[in-house]
């Protein structure tokens, strides 16, 4: 049983909302601000990260808290709660001027909820939008017309023929990813941040989201919890389930998609495994 009610948000879905979307409120200030562009993801990452961290000390002062900054904690294999967070998704998109493919994501683990690999409470801000993500939909924080600098563009254009579209790393795409894409017939879509291509596909601009360069806890736990929240798809490029707060801190790829895609592009992935 999913320990996601059926109507409502819990006190801790809300409070991860609003920790993202302050977050997020922040890194959009910060963004415009006078800080040397060469310093400006390591400061604006840490002063986001700052927020949520003191954030939760007051009104979760005994869960755990959980990120790049402490990777080797050991201390959160044992507890009952950890929150899982990424302070800022997408550093080089959130550098680059006009670009709106980044994002924050916040997650909160349980121990033993059943089906949801201990996610219990997850949101993904996507500042430049105003809008956070979370399994019961896009709840807009921020009104765009107050948003500083250039309008972004869409994530995606819009589409114009009936073909899948995968989203896929701007950097560090599959390297099977243009054999793949022409195995399934379908378009790929390069994007900056983790947060940016599961907002694609949450919003139905693509089918499916392929990443194989590895990803951290902390930078998916909030996007499986928010995929899985909807009915989507979330899994790893075999199919094999993702389970959080384990020893394992990176796992090696991960696929988000459509329920309706994801056996055939299970199978189609497997020759590349």
């Amino acid at each position: 049983m999913s320990p996601f009610p059926e109507h409502g948000r819990t006190n801790d879905q809300r409070l991860a909302e609003d920790l993202a979307a302050q977050a997020g409120r922040l890194l959009t200030d910060l963004r415009v601000s006078r800080v040397a562009p060469e310093e400006l993801g390591d400061f604006a990452e840490g002063e986001a990260r700052a927020v949520i961290v003191d954030r939760l000390a007051v009104a979760r002062p005994d869960d755990l808290v959980f990120g790049e900054w402490n990777p080797d904690s050991r201390a959160r294999l044992e507890a009952d709660r950890v929150w899982m967070i990424d302070p800022l998704d997408g550093v080089h998109s959130y550098c680059t001027e006009g670009r709106p493919d980044w994002a924050v994501h916040v997650a909160l683990w349980e121990r033993d909820p059943a089906g949801t690999g201990g996610i219990t409470a997850c949101a993904i801000a996507m500042p430049a939008y105003g809008r956070v993500i979370t399994g019961r939909g896009a709840t807009t924080y921020q009104p765009i017309s107050i948003i500083r600098g250039p309008r972004p563009r869409p994530l995606v254009p819009p589409r114009d023929d009936d073909h899948l579209r995968i989203a896929v790393s701007e950097a560090d795409p599959p390297a099977f990813a243009e054999e793949l894409a022409e195995s399934l017939d379908a378009s790929l879509v390069h994007l900056g941040s983790g947060g940016g291509k599961t907002a694609t596909v949450v919003e139905g601009e693509c089918d499916a989201y392929i990443h194989t360069s590895g990803h951290h806890q902390w930078d998916s736990a909030a996007t499986f919890g928010v995929v899985r929240q909807r009915g989507l798809h979330a899994s790893r490029l075999d199919g094999s389930e993702l389970v959080y707060n384990v020893e394992q801190i990176e796992f090696p790829d991960l696929l988000v998609c459509k329920e309706d895609v994801a056996d055939r592009i299970i199978e189609a992935v497997r020759q590349y495994l």
